[in-house]
């Protein structure tokens, strides 16, 4: 740099005297440019790699608030399909509600939700948001979309305990929708199966057959599904046959259900 800086002085004093310094200086400058060049090469390097640098640090920024903002959106994706899943069960509820109507035309049914479970084998009982002050009563039929899940054996002003189906302290009159083949469908403990009692060897039955409830015992009123024939056990030394159903009801899953006044509940009520 000094002996580019000389030539430059010595350039101008040329010029000053003779004026014709000009072709000198073009000559000067193009041998003088690579030096240039090669000179200021570390502060181009410096600010390409300063430049790299920050453009990494801002694609890194970015990617991060692009995970933080697929990460939100997930978690709104899966309180939408947790929604659509919500709206689908009431639709389908809505839909029974109006069956129901349709079939019971005196029957008037209440949703509910249930707020805690318990499938002990032993047990099997859930707690509904609804009590005594709902005008919820001990041994009030409880439906879902499908068809009976079990009867209320506890009610608070604000809540109430119905015991499943799929208990084995549960009995149920039921018949056969087919051909009225009666029996009584009682839990086993397991979810969504039931035994049928007292059904002879050589009853006209088959499996995929629909039992209903028989409206025998007063408690439940006639004609709501039940469960459907899944297997049937026959024995030769047996008067009574093993048949297992599977309930219709998906007792292990629902979360809104349905509380029924049936017809006769609410004559008595209203006669008391």
């Amino acid at each position: 740099m000094v002996v580019v800086a000389l030539l430059s002085l010595m350039l101008i004093a040329v010029d000053h005297r003779f004026h014709k310094g000009h072709l000198f200086r073009s000559w000067l400058e193009t041998a003088v440019h690579p030096i240039q060049q090669a000179v200021d090469l570390p502060r181009v390097f410096v600010l390409w790699l300063a430049e790299g640098v920050s453009s990494r640090e801002s694609l890194q920024e970015e990617n991060a608030n692009l995970r933080s903002h697929n990460l939100l959106l997930q978690h709104k994706l899966q309180k939408q399909d947790a929604i659509e899943s919500e709206n689908s069960r009431l639709r389908k509820l809505l839909n029974a509600s109006f069956v129901y109507g349709a079939t019971h035309q005196d029957d008037r049914v209440r949703l509910a939700e249930i707020v805690a479970i318990d499938l002990d084998t032993f047990s099997q009982e859930v707690i509904l948001n609804k009590g005594s002050q709902q005008d919820v009563y001990i041994g009030q039929p409880l439906m879902d979309a499908n068809g009976v899940m079990g009867q209320i054996t506890r009610t608070t002003p604000d809540s109430s305990t119905a015991l499943l189906l799929s208990s084995p302290h549960h009995a149920i009159p039921v018949q056969n929708r087919r051909n009225g083949l009666r029996s009584v469908a009682i839990g086993t403990g397991h979810p969504n199966q039931l035994k049928l009692r007292f059904v002879p060897t050589e009853s006209d039955l088959i499996e995929g057959d629909t039992f209903i409830t028989s409206g025998l015992g007063g408690r439940f009123p006639y004609g709501y599904p039940v469960g459907t024939v899944q297997r049937i056990d026959t024995k030769s030394e047996q008067r009574f046959a093993e048949v297992t159903l599977n309930a219709v009801a998906t007792l292990e899953r629902s979360r809104e259900v349905l509380l029924v006044w049936p017809a006769t509940q609410q004559q008595a009520e209203t006669t008391e």
